[in-house]
């Protein structure tokens, strides 16, 4: 009766450890995490577990005298796991899961360079209520149609300039976006431009099949256009989306 009364009030509880079977990941595409469950001072029963995709993302907070940027966490994807079994005291239990990404998920570095935080979140679900969780960094990269893209930009004159995940939802021709932000690029010219373009925002919506591509493009003398199109995504080289590409940015 006594172990049983530390269960319930958390004591002695069990603890989960998630470890990501790859270095890197990409959106739309499927990734392995490894659970190792270890028991606590008693017995407790298992229910399942919890995955999430997290990030750092900017919202806007409106006040009574000003707006103001925040930075908040945003749950991207989640996933539940259930399970029955019983953890014995100081056993040790591994699970490997297989997840799917959604192909929206932004990524969170580019060419090495950390552009978003994003982590991976770990619960275990223990009946009485009890819970732990686990956090683990995730490194997710571009696909490689947004790749070429972003390569294209570059190589026509822009660098990029700042990366940032921002909340809301995007929506063009052709496309809108699902999750509860999105990922913008800023370009700037490297030099003076010919056609008055101090800066190119691009942001990408992918629905497994083909990206959507929508650019924002800041002219010195007309002020913002926007502008879209739609990629497939069998295109992943820099000429591959040049004939795309080339079609908005003039």
């Amino acid at each position: 009766m006594f172990k049983k009364l530390l269960a319930s009030v958390g004591i002695g509880k069990a603890n989960v450890d998630a470890i990501l079977k790859s270095d890197s990941l990409q959106a739309g595409a499927p990734f392995e995490v490894e659970v190792v469950i270890k028991g606590g001072d008693v017995a407790q029963e298992i229910q399942g577990l919890s995955f999430a995709v997290i990030t750092k993302a900017k919202a806007t907070v409106e006040t009574k005298e000003h707006e103001r940027e925040v930075q908040r966490s945003v749950v991207l994807q989640e996933w539940w796991q259930p399970l029955a079994l019983t953890v014995e005291a100081g056993e040790t239990l591994t699970k490997t899961f297989s997840l799917m990404l959604h192909p929206e998920i932004p990524a969170s570095e580019l060419a090495g360079v950390t552009i978003a935080k994003m982590w991976l979140q770990t619960g275990i679900d223990i009946k009485n209520g009890i819970d732990g969780s686990d956090k683990d960094p995730l490194t997710i990269l571009p696909s490689a149609t947004q790749r070429a893209v972003l390569d294209f930009i570059s190589q026509s004159g822009y660098r990029l300039f700042k990366s940032d995940i921002e909340t809301g939802k995007v929506s063009a021709p052709g496309f809108t976006s699902h999750l509860p932000c999105y990922q913008e690029y800023e370009f700037k010219p490297d030099s003076f431009s010919l056609f008055g373009v101090r800066e190119i925002e691009v942001t990408f919506v992918d629905n497994g099949q083909e990206t959507g591509v929508l650019l924002e493009v800041d002219r010195a003398f007309k002020g913002d256009g926007y502008r879209s199109i739609s990629i497939p995504n069998h295109c992943t080289t820099v000429a591959d989306v040049k004939p795309y590409v080339e079609r908005v940015l003039g």
